[in-house]
C-alpha cells in the first residue's frame, strides 16, 4: 500500500506525462478522471469541460470546501501553415525567449504522439504573439494542434521536482492526493475537487464555472497554484497560505480555515512548516470565484523557472520543492477536517479577550477634553 508521499508523487508523475495547453487539456483531464475512478470518487464534467469531483461529508448541513486547480500550461497552438513552417499562436504567458529561433518544441498529435520541432522565429509583429515552427521531419498535419516546450515531463532532482508544467499540475495532483485521503476518512462537510480549463488565457474555465453557480454559494473556495518565488515565499519552507494575488486580496473568512489547519498541524509531533504571503506574481482562480461572490483563499507552491523562463533568459523546466507539495496536501486535508472550527484560531481568540484592568482603565477615563 502506498504511503501519502508515494501516492502524491505517483499522481503527479501520471499527470506530468500528459502535455496540455489552454483549450487542449483532454489528455490531462483523462488522467484526472482515471485517478478519480480508481479512488472511487464521483465527478461531473460541466459544459465547459471542467471536471468537478465530490467527496460527500459526514454532515449534510456542513459547509462545503472546494479545492481548485487548472489543467493547462503556457504553450502554443499550431493553427496554420506558412510554406513549410507551422504558425503557432501563443497561449498564455510564454517567455520572450520562446519567440527566438532554435527553441526545442513538441507537437502533440490527437493520439498523444509527439513530433519534435523547433522555433524558427517570430511571425508577424510582436502584438500577434505568433511564432514559426519547423518540424524535424516535414509533414502536413491536421490542425490545430497543441505545441509544448521539449522539456522533461517529470524528474526528481534531490528535493526538487523538475517538470515542464508544475504550474499547475502540482495543484491538480495535490487535490487528487487530498481526495484520496478524504474519500477514506470523510470530512464534516462536502469537499469538491475542481480541475479547470484555459486558466492561462484569462481564468476562463474558472470564470465560467463560477458564473454558472454550479458550486453552492456557501462553498469556501481554495485555489491551489504553483506561483513564482518571492521574498517570504521561498522554496523548502512549506506551502504558502496565499492572502491574495496580483489583482485582489482574498477573504479572511475563507483563510481562517487554513489558519486553523496550520495551528492544528503545528501542534503535532515534528511541527509543520508553512508560509503566508501576498503572492503578487500573477492572478489565480480564487479571484475568478471572488468576482461571483464566493469566499476565497489560496495555497501556493513556490515555483522556480516560472512559466519555463529561467533567470538567464533560457527556456527551462519549472521546479518545486517536494516538501512544499506534500505540506500542501497535509494543509488542505486538515483544512477540510477543521471547517466547523475555523473561527477558533488563537489570534481571533486573543483579539476577543480584553483584560478587565485594561477595559476598566479605558472606560473610566477619556483622553478627549470635555468628555
Amino acid at each position: 500500500m502506498l504511503d501519502d508521499k508515494e501516492r502524491a508523487l505517483n499522481i503527479l508523475s501520471r499527470l506530468a506525462v500528459r502535455p496540455a495547453v489552454a483549450y487542449r487539456e483532454a489528455d490531462v483531464a483523462s488522467a484526472v478522471v482515471l485517478t478519480l475512478d480508481e479512488l472511487g470518487v464521483t465527478y461531473q464534467v460541466d459544459d465547459s469541460g471542467n471536471v468537478i469531483a465530490r467527496v460527500p461529508g459526514q454532515d449534510p448541513a456542513g459547509e462545503p470546501l472546494a479545492l481548485v486547480a487548472h489543467m493547462d500550461h503556457p504553450g502554443f497552438e499550431a493553427v496554420s501553415y506558412q510554406g513549410d513552417y507551422l504558425v503557432g499562436d501563443a497561449l498564455g504567458g510564454v517567455p520572450a525567449a520562446s519567440f527566438e529561433a532554435g527553441v526545442p518544441l513538441q507537437i502533440i498529435l490527437e493520439d498523444g504522439k509527439r513530433l519534435p520541432a523547433t522555433t524558427v522565429g517570430r511571425h508577424g509583429d510582436e502584438s500577434q504573439r505568433q511564432v514559426l515552427i519547423r518540424l524535424a521531419e516535414p509533414a502536413r498535419l491536421e490542425l490545430p494542434l497543441a505545441v509544448v516546450f521539449d522539456l522533461t515531463d517529470f524528474q526528481m532532482d534531490g528535493d526538487l521536482i523538475r517538470m515542464r508544467a508544475a504550474d499547475d499540475l502540482a495543484g491538480c495532483a495535490s487535490i487528487l492526493a487530498a481526495l484520496a485521503q478524504l474519500s477514506v476518512q470523510p470530512s464534516p462537510g462536502d469537499v469538491y475537487g475542481v480541475f479547470t480549463r484555459a486558466e492561462e488565457v484569462g481564468l476562463m474555465g474558472a470564470r465560467l464555472l463560477a458564473e454558472s453557480g454550479f458550486l453552492p454559494k456557501e462553498t469556501l473556495v481554495v485555489s491551489l497554484e504553483s506561483s513564482r518565488t518571492l521574498p517570504g515565499a521561498e522554496q523548502g519552507s512549506g506551502p504558502v497560505i496565499r492572502v491574495g494575488d496580483a489583482s485582489m486580496t482574498f477573504s479572511a473568512d475563507a483563510e481562517s480555515v487554513l489558519l486553523r489547519a496550520r495551528e492544528t498541524l503545528q501542534l503535532q509531533e515534528g511541527g509543520f512548516r508553512v508560509q503566508r504571503q501576498l503572492m503578487s506574481g500573477g492572478v489565480c482562480e480564487a479571484s475568478a470565484f471572488a468576482l461571483y461572490g464566493y469566499r476565497t483563499t489560496g495555497i501556493a507552491f513556490p515555483l522556480g523557472n516560472y512559466h519555463n523562463g529561467a533567470a538567464d533568459g533560457s527556456i527551462q523546466a519549472e521546479y518545486i520543492h517536494v516538501e512544499d507539495l506534500l505540506g500542501g496536501v497535509r494543509l488542505i486535508v486538515e483544512a477540510a477536517r477543521q471547517m466547523p472550527e475555523r473561527e477558533n484560531i488563537a489570534f481571533k481568540q486573543r483579539l476577543r479577550q480584553v483584560p478587565d484592568d485594561v477595559r476598566e482603565r479605558l472606560e473610566g477615563s477619556s483622553s478627549t477634553p470635555g468628555f
